[in-house]
């Protein structure tokens, strides 16, 4: 035999003593790399596509918003409150804060929801690698087609509490296989009583935990409850034991001294309805008055075009099949176990045909998924014993099973991807009117504000930080402020609002092209030695034009961009009444560049106002010596840019002709 096949044969050989080795000693190291990277790659999908901005129907309403001011402010939220889920969500926020200033509020608050998706599918891969005895390449990819499932998926990346749910029934199931490894059976002397007894009070406090987060995971308890006295009927003959583990149980109820608290607190935080004190608040609170009134409690249709359907969609029917077959494997007692919350959970769903259904759909897929790894598992084991194929077939059934597992996971992938992704939505629009008001809000600004418009002020200065001296007020406050000579502002939108609902003759003036303030009394000038007489009692005090680029107002370190902004030209103008002027003008502003009008496509760019400040000031409003300064902006196309602004007082007559009063043209700042 020559020395050149010698040599690869020494490598083989100390390859094959090495690779025997590392298994001997590190049975377990693939697994946990197998887990290192299920959760390196969950994590990075997830944080891709995770939320980062926020349509302006979910500003108004809705469980999303609430669970994040409730995380933010440590409030109750939803019945029955979740408060222990809040109060974790209220540390996640603040420390993710201290630590992170620079992350996008919203992306911070759905984290927590990754948080624990990650918790889940790290569970998820013990479970299964308990199941399958260690097979951790089916383990993994029966995982990692749970992660891509589009319901954990989505809820993964915003913020909701249901990912925590799922890892709470997980958690059961857990603990539910740790008691019947260490539980004695009937006749045999096996298993280790003290251990078992342990187990169920894991089971007692989970379920005292889900009293206090998410009742919808009690669906599992009656059919552990089922497993357990199946298993031992002796138990009902221990009062004792059977007392310390309803303490247990309760133990997590007394979160809701928190709720209590909060609300005695926080009287505006209870929502709507009158109570004669904060103990007949909290008892409607607890009973869960809002969630009984969303359940919808029909029969019918028995089948919809989501549910059941959503099951084999997600998993496909023969993924679905799998897995129950899994169960079915798994035995009277854990496969019943699963099969029984399956169930419960199909049960609630039609009983609660339109509303909260969906909740108690991502625990089944998880269990499916255990059921899935079980059966391939079992298709593997019986391939390579033997007892099934033989030959060239017993190697090629796992590379079989790990291709389908393979080609089950990639689908999800593609296919949920578009619909999961919720980073950079071009809907993602509601706080635009919040950016546009803060970008000129003064100190300590009151704003009257549209319903959108509070919306988006309220979560950008409480849940964002940003501006926190800005407050948005109803029409009520927003009298009371000019009653008592405070300052107070109104966004164009909502400056209609302002005759009808606070005062009757206000006055006016220009902040920004989108923030005007409100006064009762004219604003007078003291000296205008300077000003240029236009006509008909108008001057001009002072006039500027100036370009501005598309930098979004909430161009903040994290935030989302709310909208794609064009170039505009912003022209600010003082006007100063001499005396009353007798006609109406209106307002033209003009792009000028080397002395003509620009042009986008075939319109002018010109804004044109029937009365200054947005319409809503006529000229014959004003007062002698009023002050009176309005802001026009033009959107701009992209290329060329002008050089000056023209500024043209004019109104129409009768007879439909124009009659100008005067026209001025300044260059643009540069």
């Amino acid at each position: 035999m020559s020395n050149a096949t010698v040599q690869p044969m020494i490598w083989q050989t100390r390859f094959v003593a090495f690779h025997q080795h590392s298994r001997l000693q590190h049975p377990r190291r693939p697994a946990r790399m197998g887990l290192i990277v299920l959760l390196i790659g969950a994590c990075c999908l997830y944080l891709s596509t995770l939320d980062n901005g926020l349509r302006a129907g979910e500003l108004a309403g809705g469980d999303l918003i609430t669970h994040q001011y409730a995380q933010v402010q440590a409030r109750p939220s939803n019945a029955p409150g979740y408060p222990l889920y809040t109060l974790g969500g209220w540390l996640w926020f603040h420390g993710g804060r201290l630590l992170l200033p620079q992350v996008n509020p919203v992306s911070l608050l759905a984290g927590y929801s990754t948080w624990w998706a990650l918790l889940t599918l790290a569970l998820l891969y013990r479970l299964l690698l308990r199941l399958t005895q260690h097979n951790w390449p089916l383990a993994w990819l029966a995982a990692a087609i749970y992660a891509t499932t589009y319901f954990f998926w989505f809820y993964a990346v915003t913020t909701e509490q249901y990912t925590s749910a799922v890892l709470h029934t997980l958690l059961f199931v857990w603990a539910a296989c740790r008691w019947l490894e260490a539980a004695p059976r009937a006749g045999a002397a096996v298993g280790s009583p003290h251990a078992a007894d342990r187990w169920l009070m894991l089971i007692a406090l989970l379920t005292g935990l889900a009293l206090s987060h998410m009742v919808t995971v009690l669906a599992i308890v009656p059919p552990i409850a089922w497993l357990v006295l199946r298993q031992q009927p002796d138990l009902l003959r221990r009062p004792r034991f059977l007392a310390q583990l309803l303490v247990i149980a309760l133990l997590p109820l007394l979160s809701y001294a928190f709720i209590y608290l909060r609300g005695a607190q926080h009287p505006e935080w209870r929502g709507s309805g009158v109570w004669l004190s904060t103990w007949d608040w909290f008892w409607h609170f607890i009973s869960t008055g809002q969630g009984r009134s969303e359940l919808t409690w029909s029969l019918t249709p028995p089948w919809t075009v989501e549910w059941p359907a959503l099951l084999w969609r997600e998993l496909t029917p023969l993924g679905t099949l799998a897995g129950l077959a899994g169960w079915a494997l798994l035995g009277r007692r854990l496969g019943g176990l699963l099969a029984g919350a399956a169930l419960i959970y199909v049960a609630f769903s039609f009983i609660d045909r339109l509303g909260n259904w969906y909740q108690v759909v991502m625990p089944v897929y998880a269990l499916l998924a255990l059921g899935l790894g079980v059966a391939a598992d079992r298709v593997w084991k019986r391939a390579t014993a033997g007892a099934v194929y033989s030959g060239r077939w017993a190697r090629r059934v796992p590379a079989l099973l790990l291709l389908a597992l393979g080609l089950l996971l990639g689908s999800r992938l593609l296919f949920n991807f578009g619909r999961a992704d919720q980073s950079d939505r071009i809907t993602d629009t509601g706080l635009a009117p919040g950016w546009d008001l803060l970008a000129d809000a003064p100190s300590a600004a009151h704003i009257l504000a549209t319903t959108a418009e509070a919306d988006a002020l309220r979560y950008l200065t409480i849940i964002g930080g940003v501006r926190p001296d800005v407050r948005a007020l109803t029409s009520a406050e927003a009298r009371d402020i000019l009653i008592t000579g405070g300052r107070l502002f109104t966004s164009v939108a909502a400056a209609p609002l302002v005759a009808q609902e606070v005062t009757a003759q206000p006055h006016w003036r220009a902040v920004s092209a989108n923030l005007i303030e409100v006064m009762a009394a004219p604003a007078l000038a003291a000296d205008t030695p300077d000003a240029q007489v236009i006509g008909d009692g108008l001057a001009l005090l002072s006039v500027t034009a100036r370009l501005v680029e598309p930098q979004r107002a909430d161009d903040w370190p994290g935030w989302a961009p709310s909208r794609p902004l064009t170039p505009s030209l912003e022209v600010r103008v003082t006007w100063l009444a001499q005396a009353r002027p007798a006609a109406d003008w209106a307002v033209s502003i003009r792009a000028i560049r080397q002395g003509q009008a620009l042009q986008a496509g075939d319109q002018l760019v010109q804004f044109d106002v029937r009365h200054p400040v947005a319409g809503l000031y006529p000229t014959t409003a004003w007062s002698a010596g009023e002050r009176v300064t309005d802001v026009y902006r033009l959107p701009l196309p992209s290329h060329p840019r002008p050089d000056a602004a023209q500024i043209v007082i004019y109104r129409q007559l009768d007879s439909g002709s124009f009659e100008n009063l005067g026209s001025i043209q300044i260059p643009v700042e540069p």
